[in-house]
């Protein structure tokens, strides 16, 4: 067990702070732990009525490139991930979200982020209409899980979270 002896406060943003830590290890030895602070976020494979998935097609700017996605979103400092994944899907998909199922949390970088995205599958209810973040420029697409399995395994789909959200609800007998 690693035990902090001082933090550094290197940056602290909108979305992330980041922190440097001194620690000592369990035979006493010094050394440095560098981390990025997340509030988290939250995750839906959204199945509409037409037994397909929606999914968001968006411009990634870390990455350089667009990137195929379930409908995600972070959380606000405090908030509750299930009400954070009931906004996103109205603000993103434009429906309200029925029979939510929680399929846990994953862990995208357990190195060096605090970042937790918790994982859900819903069904989608009452079309309400999207209202995207003043910053958000997205395409939404569907998908059967079929199609969205063959983009998992030749490598159109590189997220993580949405490679998750898919392995869980196969496990959980989800897929059918």
């Amino acid at each position: 067990m690693e035990k902090k002896v001082r933090r550094e406060d290197i940056y602290s943003g909108r979305v992330i702070e980041v922190y440097k830590d001194e620690v000592e290890l369990d035979d006493h030895t010094r050394s440095y732990r560098e981390i990025v602070s997340h509030h988290g976020g939250a995750c839906i494979a959204l199945k509409s009525k037409h037994n397909t998935y929606y999914m968001v097609k968006q411009y990634r700017y870390a990455l350089g490139d667009e990137m195929l996605e379930f409908c995600a979103g972070k959380l606000e400092k405090g908030e509750d991930p299930k009400d954070a994944i009931l906004r996103e899907s109205e603000e993103e998909l434009g429906y309200k979200v029925e029979n939510l199922c929680e399929l846990g949390y994953m862990v995208p970088t357990c190195g060096y982020s605090t970042e937790k995205i918790y994982l859900y599958y819903g069904e989608a209810g009452e079309y309400v209409g999207e209202h995207f973040d003043v910053d958000e420029r997205l395409t939404t697409y569907e998908f059967t899980l079929e199609e969205i399995k063959e983009m998992i395994r030749n490598n159109t789909i590189h997220d993580a979270k949405t490679v998750c959200v898919v392995a869980k609800m196969e496990l959980m007998g989800l897929d059918k």
